[in-house]
């Protein structure tokens, strides 16, 4: 620690030993630091039995689809977490209650309660906290954030305050999702609310990384690509989401993920795109000597019938209406 920074950590480590609060024995943990905290490791002092050290420690763990998260309450905490070379993964850390050091390489943060920083929690770190303490790791795959946020390594290991703005909205989500946690693990739209967790880590990114756009506009250039590979093959029948993701050269997960915000699915907007294109044409003078099934079929569409009902269900009048109305405005 720095003498000159007397930190909030260094004060709350003063108190605890004025009042005998007994400090964890160190801790080295070949896991990442997610499982070791996971398993439930021992942080009680030489002096304190495991019943005592039960009593005021708690470790409870929750997934949402594809994010995993801990809550951990406890007197103080002091781990070194060798990582894992297999294990790619991005956490958040909110520190709760209590203050808090965390080293990774030559990066170096100090936590407030309400504070939180994003961190490679697959990478080898040091955690030292002291309290009493709460606070929550919530983790991803570094494949959920890194081919939407392409700044995300400059958002590693830089504190941020959790009291305002999307810090804030990213705490109140982490405190509901443990509070519902029970009805969360068996949710069947539980992947779908993993990709909202994801998108609030990577809205965290671009708050960490306030002075360059480039987050947004990557996020944006790809969704733009995926328009134009749709909009250019609307006529072919077998347009799916695995041709539409090997075309831009992502995989089909990352191109629904980019296309999230849209308010609709990827697919869902390939099929209004084609009844669009098919409105359109069925308005025009020249398509009156071509029939309506083959104005489907040249547009993607390969079942007369289903192309009728969801026509119909778009635009609220059929085919052959829209084609009648069309040719009375041109006479008209």
């Amino acid at each position: 620690m720095d003498g000159t920074d007397f930190s909030r950590f260094e004060r709350l480590s003063q108190r605890n030993e004025r009042f005998g609060v007994v400090d964890p024995s160190r801790i080295e943990a070949s896991a990442t630091l997610f499982d070791a905290l996971a398993q439930g490791i021992d942080v009680f002092g030489p002096h304190e039995s495991p019943e005592e050290a039960c009593q005021r420690q708690s470790v409870l763990r929750c997934g949402v689809g594809r994010v995993e998260m801990l809550k951990i309450r406890g007197a103080a905490l002091a781990i070194d977490a060798a990582g894992c070379g297999n294990s790619a993964r991005i956490a958040a850390l909110v520190l709760l209650e209590g203050a808090g050091v965390i080293r990774q390489g030559e990066r170096r943060v100090e936590l407030e309660a309400g504070d939180l920083c994003l961190l490679r929690s697959g990478r080898a770190l040091s955690v030292d906290v002291v309290g009493p303490y709460r606070l929550a790791l919530v983790e991803v795959s570094e494949e959920e954030v890194v081919d939407r946020f392409p700044l995300w390594r400059a958002a590693m290991m830089t504190p941020i305050r959790g009291t305002s703005g999307v810090p804030a909205v990213f705490c109140d989500a982490v405190r509901s999702l443990h509070r519902w946690q029970d009805s969360l693990s068996v949710s069947a739209g539980s992947d779908h609310l993993a990709d909202v967790i994801i998108n609030l880590i990577g809205a965290l990114v671009c708050f960490a990384v306030p002075v360059n756009k480039d987050c947004l506009q990557q996020s944006l250039y790809q969704k733009d690509r995926i328009k134009k590979v749709v909009l250019s093959n609307l006529r072919n029948p077998d347009l799916d989401v695995d041709l539409i993701a090997e075309s831009v050269g992502l995989s089909a997960r990352q191109v629904h993920r980019v296309f999230a915000d849209e308010g609709t699915s990827l697919m869902r907007w390939v099929w209004v795109q084609r009844l669009e294109e098919c409105y359109r044409e069925l308005c025009q003078e020249s398509s009156g000597r071509r029939s309506i099934s083959d104005v489907a079929f040249t547009w993607g569409f390969n079942d007369q019938a289903h192309f009728s009902r969801a026509f119909r269900k778009h635009f609220g009048l059929s085919p052959r209406d829209a084609r009648r109305r069309a040719s009375s405005e041109l006479i008209d």
